[in-house]
C-alpha cells in the first residue's frame, strides 16, 4: 500500500502537468505552421519610405485625413518600397513575429485598376 500511494500521487501530479499546457498553434483547428499570423489587407499608400522601411497607408475607404496607419516593412517587401508612391492600391501581407507579437510588412503588391487596361 505504501507503493501504491506516491505512484497515484505522481500520476495525479503529471495529468496536470499536462493539462495545464497550452496548445501549440500546429494544434489549432484551421491554422498551419507557415501560414499562422499572416493576415492580407487593400489599402492605399499615403507615403512610403524606403530608408527607415516603413509604409504609411489608409484603409480602403477609409477618409484621406483618418485611419492612417505606419506598419514596418521587413524581407523581401523592402526590394518594393522604390516603386510604391502615395495614392497606390496596395494588397499587403503583414506577417505577426511569435516572438514579439509585431506586425510586419513581408509582401507588397500593386493592385491592378480595371480601367487602365488598354486592348
Amino acid at each position: 500500500m505504501r507503493r501504491l500511494i506516491p505512484a497515484v500521487v505522481l500520476m495525479l501530479a503529471a495529468g496536470l502537468a499536462v493539462a495545464q499546457d497550452p496548445p501549440r498553434p500546429a494544434d489549432q483547428p484551421g491554422q498551419t505552421g507557415p501560414s499562422m499570423g499572416k493576415k492580407e489587407m487593400t489599402a492605399i499608400v499615403v507615403s512610403a519610405d524606403p530608408t527607415v522601411k516603413t509604409i504609411t497607408v489608409r484603409k480602403e475607404g477609409a477618409s484621406a485625413s483618418t485611419a492612417q496607419e505606419t506598419l514596418t516593412v521587413a524581407g523581401a517587401a523592402v526590394s518594393r518600397l522604390s516603386s510604391i508612391k502615395a495614392g497606390d492600391k496596395v494588397k499587403l501581407t503583414l506577417t505577426t513575429d511569435p516572438t514579439t507579437s509585431k506586425e510586419s510588412v513581408t509582401s507588397i503588391e500593386k493592385e491592378k485598376d480595371s480601367g487602365s487596361d488598354k486592348p
